[in-house]
């Protein structure tokens, strides 16, 4: 089934795949079932069951840091805005282990990224002494 998709994803992925494309798109799914050399209907498919080894929990948390951060960032730049003013400049600092994790941010939106350590860094507040972690330290300019 799907020679050429089995050497990139293998035909377990495959046919997964194609059952939950199958709710989207029925027609074009039991096609290619039909083409794969699927049995019956992929509509009538038992449905892929997920492997929870593959989860990544890590991962997982990573990703809500990142949105909580994304969050602390817009709630001040509210907040600053409601009182008038306007800041075009955001300034992260985090813990050096922590700063591959939030390195995606940086140059989004005016923000910088920068580890408490780093020697380069723009810190005119000392805001950098405030990041803890798992809580970066926010400076708007």
């Amino acid at each position: 089934m799907f020679e050429g998709f089995e050497k990139e994803i293998g035909r377990k992925d495959a046919e997964a795949f194609l059952k939950m494309f199958s709710v989207f798109c029925p027609h074009i799914a039991e096609e290619l079932w039909g083409w794969g050399r699927g049995k019956g209907f992929v509509s009538l498919a038992k449905w892929p069951v997920a492997d929870l080894k593959k989860i990544d929990k890590k991962l997982e948390e990573q990703d809500k840091a990142i949105e909580k951060l994304k969050q602390d960032i817009g709630n001040i730049i509210k907040i600053i805005a409601d009182r008038g003013e306007k800041k075009e400049k955001v300034y992260v600092y985090v813990l050096p282990k922590e700063l591959e994790m939030y390195k995606e941010l940086d140059g989004i939106d005016g923000i910088k990224i920068f580890a408490v350590n780093d020697k380069n860094k723009y810190d005119p507040k000392g805001m950098s002494k405030k990041s803890k972690p798992g809580r970066p330290a926010i400076f708007l300019e």
